[in-house]
């Protein structure tokens, strides 16, 4: 991810269609009929929604009946971070006085943990968890590092949730393990965006590309705010480019769709490109040539002629990016600066066929890699 507007004090445009900063230009309301109807109602309303705030699950029935798939994600969590249950219940105990300083601080005990992961068993026995409450789901949301909605498993709704990074920074923690822990599960993750995903760029130029793109911050005088943004983005970027290195990892395919045009203007040092040097935008460039000539890796980048996808650009106008994990998860970006993502496959069905589409009008590998390095050759 490598973008986020200054939604506090700054936005493109609010997300009814109405200018909230003079001199930002933006897109209003876009009419995606062609992921259906009723997904288009959902999310029309998500995008008028400029007061809402990063949000929790809701719970309309409960955490009873989702008692066994916690146990199992909680499970999996201790086991990625190497936690066993003597370990988190210390952690819990601390960050539970920490959540509830003037409440009754709930009391996650090794024991308690043990009676919880007993659902991980088919007959868990008459000694497990009958119930779970919503402060002791908090607690283990915290230490584990997940929001609550990863660790219940609420793909069943059909809610839409939101980040707002900067009313909520911490969570980018929750961002980075959810879109981990999806692609670990998927064959194939296909993303649009008008940029190059971080795994994509170099470093130094994603550094310099996320200063560009928070530049309005340092017009409003919000320098601290800034270098909070560019931080959270740039540590984002940088485990996911680790991760796309790291020979352990799954491999699956990796599919970024562009239009020409903005690659081109990366070259061309246009737009957002226009104050980073010269020399970091070739290194970039060639840096991507390099990596799709490697197919050990399994990326594809395929570039999409701007005649040939208004379709698309009508369907994507408010957004910068929107990224599918198989038909598990989607996550899309709003040019406001508001990360939405949903594992709904009302959702994710839908924006996968529209994505999946996109490879009929795409040139193959050879002839994507000679426009690269033509495009990296005109550089200026």
């Amino acid at each position: 991810m490598a973008r986020v507007a200054a939604t506090h004090r700054a936005t493109r445009r609010c997300e009814n269609g109405t200018d909230a900063t003079h001199g930002f230009p933006g897109h209003g309301v876009p009419p995606i009929v062609e992921i259906g109807t009723d997904v288009l109602a959902d999310m029309i309303d998500l995008n008028r929604a400029n007061s809402i705030m990063p949000k929790s699950s809701r719970f309309s029935g409960g955490l009873q009946s989702r008692i066994p798939r916690i146990a199992r994600r909680l499970r999996s969590r201790m086991n990625e971070l190497g936690l066993n249950q003597t370990e988190l219940s210390a952690r819990c105990t601390g960050a539970a006085q920490d959540l509830f300083p003037e409440q009754h601080a709930p009391q996650i005990t090794r024991e308690r943990i043990a009676k919880i992961l007993m659902h991980c068993k088919a007959n868990p026995g008459k000694s497990a968890a009958r119930v779970i409450s919503h402060a002791e789901l908090q607690v283990l949301a915290h230490v584990l590092q997940v929001s609550t909605d990863w660790l219940t498993g609420t793909d069943e709704s059909r809610d839409l949730i939101l980040w707002d990074p900067l009313a909520d920074p911490q969570r980018a923690h929750h961002i980075l393990h959810l879109i981990n822990d999806h692609e670990d599960k998927a064959n194939e993750v296909l993303v649009w965006a008008e940029y190059l995903i971080c795994s994509l760029e170099t470093p130094e130029f994603m550094h310099k590309h996320h200063e560009a793109l928070f530049s309005e911050l340092d017009m409003l005088g919000a320098h601290d705010e800034k270098r909070k943004v560019v931080q959270i983005y740039d540590s984002i970027g940088n485990a996911r480019r680790k991760r796309l290195f790291d020979s352990k990892q799954k491999r699956r395919k990796l599919v970024q769709f562009i239009f020409a045009s903005d690659l081109e203007g990366i070259a061309q040092g246009k737009g957002v490109y226009a104050g980073i040097r010269k020399e970091l935008r070739k290194s970039c460039l060639e840096n991507l040539s390099n990596l799709l000539s490697d197919p050990s890796i399994g990326i594809d980048l395929m570039t999409i002629k701007d005649e040939e996808a208004a379709r698309l650009r009508t369907t994507v106008r408010d957004y910068d990016s929107v990224g599918v994990f198989d038909e598990s998860l989607v996550l899309w970006r709003y040019h406001s600066g508001r990360v939405a993502w949903s594992e709904n496959i009302a959702y994710t069905s839908k924006w996968r066929k529209t994505l999946n589409d996109l490879r009929v009008s795409s040139p193959a590998g050879g002839d994507v890699l000679r426009f690269i390095r033509a495009v990296a050759d005109s550089v200026r």
